[in-house]
């Protein structure tokens, strides 16, 4: 009598490929940071860096903070919002002041 185990054989590896997923989201969980508190002299820089780039349009490298990881984004800034306190790039990207961490020209 032969014996075909047929689907069963490959369900181990299911397991497999779904442990992967859960450690990749463990590891990706522990990687994240605190958002860094600012000082006062640190905020008026960041201010005076994006008001001095919107008027002579150069184009800035943005480090700003979002959920627990730190990103850059690159461009030139086409609107400030003074009263939703959001900064808009030439890229349709747009960014509130209180998650700006660092600027560059």
């Amino acid at each position: 009598m032969k014996y075909d185990r047929g689907i069963i054989k490959w369900q181990p590896f299911e397991s497999v490929i779904s442990s992967k997923e859960i450690l990749t989201s463990i590891l990706q969980e522990k990687s994240k940071i605190k958002k860094p508190i600012l000082s006062e002299e640190e905020i008026a820089y960041i201010e005076e860096t994006i008001i001095d780039s919107y008027y002579s349009q150069e184009i800035i490298t943005i480090f700003y903070y979002l959920n627990g990881f730190i990103k850059k984004n690159q461009g030139k800034i086409t609107k400030i919002d003074h009263i939703s306190k959001m900064i808009y790039l030439n890229n349709n990207s747009k960014l509130f002041f209180n998650q700006i961490v660092k600027i560059t020209i």
